[in-house]
């Protein structure tokens, strides 16, 4: 496209294609599908946890009758669901004397600054719920970076998070035995009557590096196969996480997790931190998130969704005030089952 100069006003230039620069939106824990998502009518989470015993009978003689049996225990646990509001607002300036993006030709409209604005705070978030949730799995912390609420399931429930560290710098090193300690502690307090349809691994690329190179490990890998492996060659079109490998091995998926975010201070952040990898069961109830109703008249005692978004117009037509918040709480209802792994 021929446009005027904007070096100078006598001349022309071509106007290429424009080039769009957009952040990852990596969405990875949103697409596995590790969390249930909840919906509660109240501003707080009651979870009642019954803790269900089994005893071995020991023998009488017949007719005696001294083996008494007990209720479950229980404890009622209470938290706060913390809020997350993000607000903009359009002004005439905002739109007057601007051209539209990528057409020089055009001027801006209010429908395209409109739609500009919610695109960029549906997908902040987004990634806010998706950061949240894995901040919740690999230091068991509730994600409120302002204080509003304090919480860590590790220190709620009583447990202490198991901590599995894997010598990858040792040639000796057994890692089967590593793999197969973890899914021993994961096996043993998942405490859903041993529902479980298998275990994942969330690998920081450090550390799936060093599982795939190390000694014991480097040929399962390279003779890892199966009829579709988008995964392991970074070739998942059409998906978020395409750019993650995985590995399954001992009847364990370890998937490599590349997502970080930047936060408001400009500091990036990733899901999972450097040279660490979490593990964790599927097919159970263990994670959950809750998504609160919004700060509105209109939505009091209604169950919550996942984000809000409000417009206001100015009753003197100067301005557009838009809101938009998120309520949610994600919580992992059996943490003694999440192993961190290290490396050394």
């Amino acid at each position: 496209m021929i446009t005027r100069s904007f070096a100078n006003g006598f001349e022309v230039s071509d106007y290429t294609q424009e080039l769009i620069t957009i952040p990852n939106t990596w969405g990875t824990l949103q697409q596995l599908g590790i969390f249930q998502s909840v919906p509660v009518a109240e501003n707080t989470v009651i979870v009642e946890e019954i803790n269900k015993s089994l005893t071995l009978v020991g023998d009488k003689a017949r007719g005696e009758r001294a083996n008494v049996g007990k209720d479950y225990a229980r404890k009622i646990r209470s938290f706060f669901v913390p809020h997350f509001p993000l607000d903009d607002f359009i002004l005439p300036t905002d739109i007057q004397g601007k051209r539209a993006y990528a057409r020089p030709g055009e001027p801006d409209n209010l429908a395209e600054v409109r739609a500009r604005k919610l695109e960029y705070i549906r997908r902040s978030h987004a990634v806010t719920l998706e950061f949240a949730r894995a901040k919740a799995l690999t230091t068991g912390d509730i994600y409120a970076p302002n204080g509003t609420v304090v919480g860590n399931w590790f220190t709620e429930f009583g447990v202490t998070q198991k901590v599995v560290d894997v010598a990858f710098a040792t040639p000796t090193t057994d890692v089967a035995g590593k793999i197969e300690e973890a899914l021993y502690n994961v096996q043993m307090n998942i405490m859903n009557g041993g529902v479980m349809t298998g275990a994942l691994v969330l690998c920081s690329r450090e550390w799936f590096s060093a599982l795939i190179a190390h000694q014991k490990i480097a040929q399962a890998f390279q003779y890892y196969s199966s009829s579709q492996e988008p995964l392991r060659d970074r070739l998942a079109p059409g998906l978020n996480i395409s750019m993650h490998r995985k590995f399954e091995y001992m009847g364990v998926t370890f998937l490599e997790m590349n997502d970080q975010y930047t936060d408001n201070a400009g500091v990036v952040q990733r899901l999972i931190p450097a040279s660490t990898a979490v593990m964790l069961p599927l097919g159970t109830d263990s994670f959950v998130t809750h998504f609160a109703p919004a700060n509105k008249f209109e939505f009091v005692n209604t169950t919550g969704e996942e984000a809000y978004f409000f417009e206001y117009p100015s009753l003197k037509g100067d301005k557009i005030d838009i809101e938009s918040e998120s309520n949610f709480l994600s919580i992992v209802r059996r943490p003694a089952a999440l192993v961190k792994f290290t490396m050394s």
